[in-house]
């Protein structure tokens, strides 16, 4: 982490820019002046302190974020709002952990040999799966892609019945914006390239960077980290999130050197990577006598992690849901920007997101001590496993503490720290007209931010994203944007933007507390959401069933676990 630079003076003559007190018309928010640029900076510099060594799910660090959450909602005057009457909701998730290493032999007329692993190939989504698979055939499947629009399909005429499909990684190179690759687009997710090689008959996925692919965005490597995987694992909801009949395929990550000699000499792949970007499908290298042996072990380890959560009652038993996640990539070995430099480093994650944390705490302690009770109860959450897939959001939804038919809207909070001009998105308000006009309401009030907002639905982005399309509730996420250090160990607590921090908190205080007074009840365009009744609310659906958690876990933390555990 860097040398603490900041000037005292400076700092006071910018926090006295920001808008202090709830003096003018229109303030609706009660004790707006109490969100303070020291409160949030204290939060940031301990959660994303090198000590917490990027508050990785599951480490013993993600106890410790826990438990500062929770002392900080009890000193704000919150109650808990968790499991049994606590403050914690325990998010049960499983990884897989290879037995020992995969193999992989190929054979082609009088020839053999084997791929050595972490050399010649490594599993791209951990050890996801065990299979046996012998006297394999193989069929390049190009970059596995069918965009209608572009006129493009590179698996049409292609034979992937019970083969394994050699996929290119991203997309053709002339879709490069600007000479960069865009990982993001939906052709180039790997989810995308597996759905459409198991819908083509495919018995497991090989996935190779291309030599015209090298240098975009796959950290300059060819391969990612054997040992990535088995450091950082991927991780899922325990409980059968994964229906019958579509457990992942067998994937491997292949090296370019390992495809030449798969497809039949050197250079092969790279020849065959221009003809598929120029759309011309008509050879697919020599694999007529090519087979393969796979051998891959895995086990099931369960774990679990906690979500912290408090309330603020209010005169009626309808909820408005605050929401950030307090989990970062930890010594980024899963989903660091900047991993072929920085793996093993320690990724702080001030932006992303202790800012969004300390602005919940901030606006918790707002609105709990004005003295003034709102009409809707507010619950706040801190999620675990976001940076893992949404995870601790995800498992609420399915587990929810109050009623999802209760709850008026969501706002979701995920990287704010690092605005630039003060300028700051107001993302996926257009799924409510009430909550559309309290935002646009509320935002001139706050002359020192500069809010954009946007027409189209919300976005898969962050944790707002299952209590949309799974629970039907309204929902927008303040979001900085994208920046150079998101995702790298350059997320220090001092690059962040703290006046504009207190901005965005007191903004949302108000949009909150206008949502809390409003009696309308929020409309919805998500297609979960509930038809209402007659008195103009949500209908509720059959009672959930309380989910308990595996094992009983202290109250308070004591200390942290230590590795092996």
């Amino acid at each position: 982490m860097k040398p603490q630079t900041w000037v005292v003076a400076l700092g006071t003559l910018v926090l006295l820019g920001v808008t202090t007190l709830a003096e003018g018309a229109g303030f609706q928010a009660p004790n707006l002046d109490s969100i303070t640029l020291a409160d949030m900076r204290g939060d940031v510099f301990f959660l994303a302190s090198d000590e917490m060594k990027g508050r990785e799910t599951t480490k013993p660090e993600a106890d410790i974020t826990a438990a500062y959450v929770k002392a900080r909602m009890e000193r704000a005057g919150l109650k808990p709002a968790g499991e049994d009457g606590s403050w914690y909701q325990t998010v049960r998730l499983q990884h897989n952990a290879w037995e020992e290493s995969p193999a992989m032999a190929w054979s082609r007329g009088g020839e053999s040999g084997a791929l050595t692993w972490g050399k010649d190939f490594v599993s791209t989504g951990g050890p996801s799966t065990s299979a046996t698979l012998k006297d394999l055939r193989v069929a390049f499947a190009g970059y596995a892609i069918q965009e209608a629009g572009r006129q493009y399909d590179d698996v049409a005429g292609v034979d992937l019945t019970g083969k394994a499909a050699l996929v290119l990684r991203y997309e053709p190179s002339p879709w490069r914006k600007g000479g960069g690759r865009n990982p993001f687009s939906r052709s180039s997710y790997l989810q995308s390239k597996e759905a459409l090689c198991r819908k083509a008959g495919a018995s497991a996925i090989l996935l190779v960077t291309g030599p015209e692919s090298v240098g975009a965005s796959d950290n300059n490597r060819q391969l990612p980290s054997p040992e990535a995987s088995e450091i950082s694992p991927p991780l899922r909801l325990a409980g059968g999130t994964e229906r019958k009949g579509e457990e992942g395929l067998p994937f491997f990550h292949i090296s370019i050197d390992a495809a030449d000699k798969l497809l039949g000499g050197a250079g092969e792949l790279g020849r065959l990577q221009r003809l598929f970007d120029e759309g011309k499908f008509n050879e697919r290298g020599d694999t007529a006598d090519l087979r393969l042996d796979i051998t891959a072990r895995s086990r099931v380890v369960d774990e679990d992690c906690r979500n912290v959560l408090g309330k603020l009652e209010g005169e009626t038993d309808e909820w408005i849901i605050f929401g950030a996640h307090h989990d970062h990539l930890g010594l980024g070995y899963f989903g660091a920007r900047d991993a072929d430099k920085a793996m093993g480093q320690i990724h702080n994650g001030a932006d992303d997101n202790a800012s969004g944390v300390s602005t919940i705490l901030e606006v918790a302690e707002c609105l709990a001590a004005s003295g003034r009770k709102p009409k809707r109860s507010f619950l706040f959450i801190t999620f675990t496993g976001e940076e893992k897939g949404l995870l601790g959001s995800s498992w609420y939804v399915k587990h929810p503490t109050v009623p999802h038919h209760k709850v008026a809207a969501m706002i979701n909070i995920d990287m704010v720290g690092r605005l630039k001009d003060n300028k700051l998105a107001l993302d996926g308000t257009a799924c409510s007209k009430l909550l559309d006009r309290h935002c646009k309401a509320a935002a001139p009030l706050f002359p020192e931010l500069t809010i954009a907002f946007s027409e189209r639905p919300p976005m898969p982005a962050s944790d707002h994203w299952p209590f949309f399309s799974e629970a039907g509730i309204p929902v927008f996420f303040p979001f900085g944007g994208v920046n150079a250090e998101m995702h790298t160990a350059l997320d220090d607590p001092e690059t962040i933007n703290y006046a504009g921090m207190v901005a965005c908190a007191r903004m949302l205080a108000e949009i909150g507390w206008r949502v809390s007074e409003d009696p309308a009840w929020p409309d919805c365009n998500s297609p979960k959401a509930r038809p209402l009744g007659d008195n103009g609310r949500p209908l509720p659906p059959e009672a959930p069933v309380p989910v308990k958690p595996p094992v009983e876990r202290e109250e308070e933390f004591a200390a942290p676990r230590s590795a092996g555990e």
